[in-house]
């Protein structure tokens, strides 16, 4: 990621225009700058130039060079897989699949621009967030093409008008899906197959778009055809989970996992010599809160590191009525790391903090929300 000389301008996203908005005042300001769009442990980013969009960078596996090489049919995922062993730090995805004769130079052109394409279409998708411009140094991104701003804009509210017609006639994230037991003779593109293979029965909507790699609107629309076709069905809603002597442990898991990302947070301001979460105003965080969170998190003091003490949340799950009691906890928490890594962005320099949520992602991987 390139350095950048500091934020200029950091926003909470509550109106979904926002983010479209910006993107419209850059382009028409003709501003060289760096957006960011962080979601829980998700951060896609998007690279200005003059105002024309010139690169893109996201912490999703949907959003990989060679997940975008395989949707678009140029690539097999056999061969993809045998091509990622030769990557390196020296050594890119695209050269490999150039040397290997798999793409043309004009090929590697258009994956690039698609991959830019996509970041920015999931940027312009979010309604609730985080976003923040930056300033940054052109000359150090490493590969960019310039793509017509405009269109890609009139193209990305197309898709957000889409996916909101879509999602009116899916079930909701939370519902598991399952298939059915009719008999259809019916054929299914790669893409659909893969969404199909996925259906467990336990899976919810949310899981099977996120598990297919295949970028949220693609994934929206393939639940879609299959929920039409009658090849798959709602099957209500995910099991909730409550805190009793056999899932205590899973519980303690889940807090002892994100302890350990605050604890990675301390130590990296440490390494950079601060003093660490403890003179950062942890505790403004626990403020004000919604009230579900605040139930969770009453009478809990942070340690001197920031981790959480693990018997006083779980006796706090005990007391509340919530059902999804798992739900609850695993959203008090995600806040809670990210509220840290805000605190992070302020004492550390970008790169340092952006490979930091990078080690923090990867450690809450399947635990965040």
């Amino acid at each position: 990621m390139p350095r950048t000389s500091g934020v200029y301008l950091t926003a909470m996203i509550e109106d979904p225009a926002l983010v479209i908005d910006l993107v419209n005042f850059i382009h028409t300001t003709r501003r060289t700058g760096l957006m960011a769009v962080t979601v829980g442990s998700i951060r896609r980013s998007i690279f200005f130039h003059q105002g024309s969009v010139i690169a893109g960078s996201s912490n999703q596996s949907a959003d990989r060079f060679g997940e975008i090489v395989c949707r678009m049919g140029l690539v097999s995922r056999d061969a993809l897989d045998a091509a990622l062993a030769e990557v390196g730090p020296e050594r890119k995805i695209g050269n490999v699949l150039l040397a290997r004769g798999l793409i043309s130079t004009r090929d590697l052109w258009k994956i690039l621009r698609a991959q830019i394409e996509e970041i920015l279409f999931a940027i312009l998708l979010v309604e609730t967030g985080e976003v923040t411009l930056s300033h940054f140094d052109p000359g150090q991104v490493p590969s960019r093409t310039a793509l017509n701003t405009q269109h890609v804009l009139l193209e990305g509210l197309r898709r957000k008008d889409e996916m909101e017609h879509l999602r009116g006639q899916i079930p909701a994230s939370d519902r598991r899906v399952v298939k059915t037991r009719l008999e259809r003779d019916v054929t299914l593109e790669t893409n659909e197959r893969r969404v199909y293979d996925l259906v467990d029965g336990v899976r919810t909507v949310g899981e099977l778009i996120d598990v297919s790699l295949l970028g949220e609107l693609e994934g929206v629309r393939v639940l879609h055809h299959l929920l039409k076709v009658g090849l798959v069905a709602e099957g209500g809603r995910a099991a909730a989970s409550t805190p009793s002597d056999g899932a205590e442990r899973s519980f303690e898991d889940i807090i002892n996992t994100f302890n350990g990302a605050v604890l990675c947070i301390h130590d990296a301001l440490v390494a950079s010599g601060e003093a660490g979460l403890a003179g950062l105003g942890v505790d403004s965080f626990f403020d004000e809160i919604d009230p579900e969170l605040a139930e969770l998190f009453d009478s809990v003091v942070p340690a001197h590191d920031g981790r959480l003490p693990t018997d006083r949340i779980f006796a706090n799950l005990k007391l509340t009525e919530l059902k999804d009691k798992r739900m609850l906890l695993r959203r008090g928490l995600s806040d809670y790391v990210q509220f840290l890594l805000f605190l992070a962005r302020e004492n550390l320099d970008f790169e340092r903090v952006e490979a930091l949520a990078r080690e923090v992602s990867g450690m809450l991987r399947g635990w965040e929300l």
